[in-house]
């Protein structure tokens, strides 16, 4: 028998959330510039010949029978017996809360995928991955989600996505290595002290979409526009191009609902940007989790000092150039 520990990283969105969300992507077409950092969800496999285990140290809680219980936890034991898996201990660790902004439920789910492949000794692809998650997260979960979280974190690396006519096309800009060492040195990401359901803004969102609410649509097609600005200020070398795309993103993102921002998340972005940020926006679909911030160039560690002080987690982070994998297996007799 044997164990399997899979990870998946969580994702960071520099532009474009919000335009990977249906119905908005069939009517216009999504666009979204994201990388996968250096945090993740890790799932551990243990095989043995008792009744399947599932433990989340993140949500302090087990469960060994499968019940109809709605929590998350429930429904992946009874995912795992719908695939006739009912043996052995799951563990789940998610590196930051859950609910924070940066694609944990997406890493999750494609972990989960992934592990349930290999156990049944199947071969998926990353982008078969993706589109099986993204249904399952969808459908079988009933989360409310766009199309770039299951993407970006399957297929890993820093990336422009679109998302047109049923297809889905990446945009490598992995390649624009002395760029991307720049932004690390500058990137911070810090936690606002609580998480949020991320769904109801989605859901807003895409009600607004459905009755064709042409002031959401307008500022929809603005965010993508900006998502391929960015882009290509990425294949330019253009640094202060994409920081303030950065910028003029949160500014239309914030408008999108009224819940998005709050006096509490204007305040640490007045904080950082007096204390060397030259970029700020709040991850996710607004409320609370965590603001990515863009330092001064060689000010990173200034900026971090400041913010810790009004945050108990924050935090540097790297890219990464990969997305949900297998990370080891070992035999057990």
């Amino acid at each position: 028998m044997q164990s399997y520990t899979i990870i998946s990283p969580l994702r960071i969105t520099f532009a474009g959330g919000g335009t990977d969300v249906e119905p908005f992507i069939k009517k216009y077409g999504g666009a979204v510039v994201n990388s996968t950092i250096d945090r993740k969800v890790t799932v551990i496999y243990e095989p043995d010949e008792y009744d399947l285990e599932i433990s989340s140290r993140d949500l302090v809680k087990s469960i060994i029978v499968p019940t109809s219980n709605d929590s998350i936890i429930s429904k992946i034991q009874n995912l795992f017996y719908s695939k006739g898996i009912k043996k052995g201990r799951l563990m789940i660790n998610n590196d930051v809360p859950p609910g924070s902004g940066l694609g944990s439920s997406s890493a999750l789910t494609t972990a989960i995928v992934k592990l349930i492949h290999i156990i049944k000794n199947e071969e998926i692809s990353s982008w078969d991955l993706a589109r099986e998650s993204y249904e399952i997260e969808k459908g079988y979960f009933g989360v409310s989600l766009g199309k770039q979280d299951p993407f970006a974190i399957s297929l890993g690396n820093f990336k422009m996505m679109e998302f047109q006519n049923g297809k889905e096309i990446l945009h490598d800009l992995s390649k624009q290595t002395e760029f991307l060492k720049e932004l690390e040195s500058r990137t911070l990401l810090v936690y606002t002290g609580k998480t949020r359901e991320s769904s109801k803004f989605l859901k807003e969102q895409i009600n607004a979409s459905k009755k064709d609410d042409n002031l959401i649509n307008q500022k929809l097609l603005t965010l993508k526009d900006i998502a391929v600005r960015m882009a290509n200020s990425v294949e330019n070398n253009d640094m202060n191009s994409f920081i303030e795309l950065i910028n003029d993103g949160w500014q239309v993102k914030r408008q999108l609902s009224e819940g998005v921002s709050n006096p509490k998340i204007e305040n640490l972005i007045d904080k950082a940007k007096e204390n060397g940020a030259q970029a700020v926006r709040l991850m996710g679909g607004g409320g609370e989790g965590f603001l990515l911030m863009i330092a001064k160039k060689d000010s990173l560690k200034e900026l971090q000092e400041s913010m810790s002080i009004v945050s108990d987690f924050a935090i540097r982070v790297s890219f990464t150039n990969y997305g949900t994998k297998l990370l080891a297996h070992e035999n057990r007799k």
